[in-house]
């Protein structure tokens, strides 16, 4: 069963239709994007080209590096998230 929406979020969700709900939980302090699940896929292409165009731009202005792939497995390797793995 998932949760149900407060007033106050749904009062915040109609005042910027067309963007993610930004919900902050003060225990954890993380932060939780609502969006409908309608337009996820939407958002989700949306913020990949986003990213893209970002790279693309950086690409164009020379602002680019030696892709060393051993450099990345490594720091890769040795990431908080590679433990227990």
């Amino acid at each position: 069963m998932a949760p149900e929406i407060t007033e106050e979020m749904r009062q915040a969700l109609n005042q910027q239709p067309d963007r993610p709900l930004k919900i902050e939980d003060d225990q954890s302090q993380k932060t939780y994007l609502l969006i409908p699940q309608e337009n996820f896929r939407q958002w989700v292409d949306a913020e990949l080209r986003r990213e893209l165009q970002i790279g693309f731009d950086e690409a164009d202005a020379g602002e680019v590096a030696e892709w060393d792939v051993e450099s990345i497995l490594s720091t890769a390797r040795s990431s908080p998230l590679a433990e227990g793995h």
